[in-house]
C-alpha cells in the first residue's frame, strides 16, 4: 500500500508579481477586489505586497486588517 500524497499548498503572488506588469496600476480598491475573490475561491495564501513598500500597499493592508 502507497502512502498518500503530502498536500499541495498553493501561494498566489498576483497581487505583488502580477501587479508589478508594465502600465497595470491597480487601486486600493482593484487589490482588495481581487483579494476577496481569491479568499473566496479558497485561496490559503495571498501574497499581497510589502507593507510598508510603499503608500498604495501601506493603504491596502490596513484596509484588510479593518475588514477581518
Amino acid at each position: 500500500m502507497t502512502e498518500p500524497a503530502a498536500p499541495l499548498w498553493i501561494y498566489d503572488t498576483t497581487l505583488r508579481d502580477g501587479a508589478q506588469r508594465e502600465g497595470l496600476s491597480l487601486s486600493i480598491e482593484d487589490k482588495l477586489r481581487i483579494a476577496r475573490q481569491l479568499d473566496r475561491l479558497g485561496m490559503p495564501f495571498i501574497e499581497g505586497g510589502w507593507p510598508g513598500a510603499n503608500p498604495k500597499d501601506v493603504q491596502f493592508f490596513g484596509s484588510c486588517a479593518k475588514s477581518r
